[in-house]
């Protein structure tokens, strides 16, 4: 199904003018025109999907994935569990807000002008390899679980844990390249 968007008539035209656009487009045209919105928005949404997609990690053989605890106990290391997953799924939502933000409004032009879903979705799985090695790398090991013998990218867990850490964060790349894909400047979706 599309929508048709009829332009102004024009006094000298007896026809006005009609331009067809595909539900997937509209949204596509609100986030070009909304960057920041945009971009808060569908990070918010991905991170949420990821985010209960690391609960479900133990249904295919690997490990849970509860990023929300891990956040909570660094901040709130003496607080209840309730707390620490309250404190800590806020946090965790903050941050896929914030890195979306910073990385939508600075890095994704940096990365070539085309604007196709299919390169919007390279960068966003791009964006999620960075993160997913920042985070089996660094906070996994020195952060969430430092002196337990976690080793170089969590390698003192089991392979399985870094695996879990680099699939949670290709369901947030996808998630986000399906809902951040600005259109090119000039298409005409955004004049209609």
């Amino acid at each position: 199904m599309t929508a048709v968007i009829e332009g102004d008539r024009d006094a000298s035209t007896p026809s006005r003018s009609r331009i067809t656009i595909a539900p997937a487009t509209h949204w596509r045209v609100w986030v070009t025109k909304h960057p920041i919105g945009g971009a808060a928005l569908a990070g918010f949404m991905a991170t949420w999907i990821a985010t209960i997609f690391g609960f479900w990690l133990g249904g295919i053989g690997l490990p849970q994935l509860n990023w929300p605890i891990a956040n909570g106990a660094v901040v709130l290391a003496k607080s209840s569990e309730a707390v620490q997953f309250t404190a800590g799924e806020f946090i965790h939502g903050i941050d896929g807000i914030v890195f979306t933000i910073i990385v939508a409004t600075f890095i994704f032009p940096m990365l070539g002008r085309a604007r196709t879903p299919a390169a919007n979705m390279g960068r966003a799985l791009l964006f999620a390899f960075v993160l997913a090695t920042l985070s089996a790398g660094f906070l996994v090991p020195y952060v969430y679980y430092p002196h337990v013998g976690a080793g170089i990218f969590g390698s003192g867990f089991g392979w399985k844990v870094v695996f879990a850490v680099y699939v949670w964060h290709l369901v947030f790349g996808v998630n986000l390249g399906l809902l951040y894909s600005p259109l090119s400047a000039d298409d005409k979706a955004l004049s209609a």
